[in-house]
């Protein structure tokens, strides 16, 4: 499957912050792909990291170390703000 690897790595990221929660992905084919990542809470939809699908590559590793951080980092400020 195309895409699998980097959707398994923004699951992982998703579980370490917010253990068993329900993710659901929503694919777009348009050129250029990108990804965006956003939490529900409530009725309300939060945009929790954007960026270009290509900076979450393995091949592009220090782009993904750095976009992997950044949505872990969203998603830690995201926790604070609800507990």
């Amino acid at each position: 499957m195309v895409g699998a690897k980097n959707t398994t790595q923004r699951v992982v990221a998703v579980e370490e912050v917010f253990p068993g929660s329900k993710i659901t992905a929503n694919r777009v084919d348009e050129y250029p792909i990108r990804v965006i990542v956003t939490a529900q809470v409530g009725g309300t939809k939060i945009k929790v990291w954007e960026g270009r699908q290509q900076s979450l590559f393995r091949k592009n590793w220090s782009q993904r170390e750095r976009s992997m951080q950044e949505m872990k980092m969203n998603l830690e400020d995201l926790k604070e703000d609800f507990e």
